[in-house]
């Protein structure tokens, strides 16, 4: 779940608390409400018929009045409460009979039953005896009902409910858009991480630098934090240019000791056993013989590790024939060990890259190939290299068993090595199964002239 709808879901809930909280102490207050209105009604119905009697008993005596009168004058006493909201009073006589009665107003929205019970307001009643006006023992009672007051606090709750109601309803979608708005550069910092994540420094953009001020701070430190890491690549890359660099001409060195050192003196050892066989063969020395012939094979198989030594340290004919025959060597190689492997090499004309460039391109091929052959199990394998604007792509694919689900390409010793090769040049190399089966090695390298920016130092 986003942070924004966690937001907008926890500020509904607040609103739905106290929405409830606010309607436990309406509840509370509308009960109190409700029984202070009864006892006033009721206080105020007495006082009425208190002053009424009190107004009858200053006319002429009752006894020159009838009967009949004296009921007519009550029973018009009891109408003057008709239409009350709270208080119905009903004239009586002895054993019970109701002679007269108001009538109560009839509230427009009644309330539900449910809440007039949940209130618990209790029913007040009084009774006022009339002594001075009738031998009969009529009297009068005045009862409450609360059904007006609290038809009327219902509605009061119901207005303070479509009220929240409406405020929550335009709250909360002004409260998600406002969210939108001020996460939409956390949404633009999320992105920019993932894209650095996946695809490196190499396509790494600076974020806008807009939105409220924590934000913003968020924005600024992580353009900082890509120009130094931009800078620290690109100070990796020219140290793991200077290395291959220097690796090679190790290598090369290496190789020209074991050219120039080490093959004169086995040339040297084969021609001494040479003669010592024909020496051997002269004197009729048949165990010399055996034994010289014996040295002369392990000269030849010296020479023949010698040679693909040499061959390992420095790429044959890469500095003298140049790239296409020594990719055609390399391929030469292969086809003589596995005859049953179709290898093609196609080597399109383009720009030239340097020793350095044909080397690694030389060296991403000879991996490749290797890897192909000895762990795939292919039936054929194509090399493409072609140009590029502004660079050079090589395409190594096969039709082999592809790699393990279990072991990612770059945990291998020679795929790092191709990896951080390509990169010291400032290209990129993807390993990865093809659709239709086997695998494909896809390298971009920059031409001479972004090979010579990477491989410079800055200026100090």
């Amino acid at each position: 779940m986003s942070l924004r709808i966690r937001l907008v879901l926890s500020i509904a809930l607040l609103l739905l608390v106290s929405l409830a909280t606010g309607g436990a102490a309406a509840w509370l207050r509308a009960e109190r409400s409700v029984r202070t209105e009864m006892e006033a009604a009721l206080s105020v119905g007495q006082h009425t018929v208190g002053s009424a009697l009190a107004h009858l008993a200053g006319r002429p005596a009752p006894q020159d009045r009838s009967d009949e009168d004296i009921a007519t004058l009550l029973t018009r006493l009891v109408g003057a409460f008709d239409g009350d909201r709270h208080l119905k009073v009903s004239l009586r006589q002895p054993g019970g009979g109701v002679v007269a009665s108001s009538r109560l107003a009839v509230p427009d929205h009644p309330a539900p039953a449910w809440f007039v019970r949940s209130l618990d307001v209790p029913q007040l009643s009084a009774e006022v005896p009339l002594p001075g006006f009738s031998g009969q023992g009529l009297w009068l009672r005045l009862e409450t009902d609360p059904s007006g007051e609290v038809s009327e606090v219902w509605g009061e709750l119901g207005d303070d409910a479509v009220m929240m109601m409406l405020f929550s309803a335009l709250a909360l979608p002004m409260v998600y858009w406002t969210l939108g708005r001020a996460l939409r550069s956390v949404d633009r910092l999320s992105k920019a991480f993932a894209q650095v994540a996946e695809t490196g420094m190499e396509t790494a953009r600076p974020v806008a630098e807009a939105g409220p001020p924590e934000l913003r701070r968020l924005a600024v430190g992580f353009n900082r934090m890509i120009e130094r890491l931009a800078a620290a690549e690109a100070r990796n890359r020219r140290l793991h240019e200077q290395l291959q660099t220097i690796q090679e001409e190790e290598r090369a060195d290496l190789a020209r000791d074991l050219h120039d050192e080490v093959g004169p003196y086995l040339f040297a050892i084969n021609v001494d056993v040479t003669a010592l066989m024909a020496a051997a063969e002269r004197a009729g020395d048949a165990a010399m013989r055996d034994q010289a012939r014996s040295a002369r094979e392990a000269v030849a198989h010296v020479q023949q590790e010698v040679k693909a030594i040499l061959a390992r340290l420095r790429p044959p004919g890469l500095s003298d024939l140049g790239l296409r025959a020594a990719l055609e060597n390399l391929a030469a190689f292969w086809r003589a060990r596995r005859p049953d492997v179709a290898i093609a090499v196609t080597v399109a004309p383009g720009p030239h890259l340097g020793e350095a460039g044909d080397t690694a391109i030389y060296r991403v091929v000879q991996e490749s190939l290797s890897n192909a052959i000895r762990h795939g199990r292919p039936r054929s394998v194509s090399v493409g290299v072609t140009s590029l604007a502004g660079g050079i792509t090589i395409d190594i694919a096969d039709d082999g068993d592809g790699l393990p689900a279990e072991a990612p390409p770059s945990t291998g010793y020679g795929l790092r090595g191709m990896a951080e090769r390509v990169a010291a040049l400032g290209g990129s190399l993807t390993v990865a199964n093809r659709p239709e089966g086997g695998v494909r090695v896809h390298a971009v390298l920059p031409s001479a002239a972004g090979i010579s920016a990477v491989a410079t130092p800055e200026a100090a």
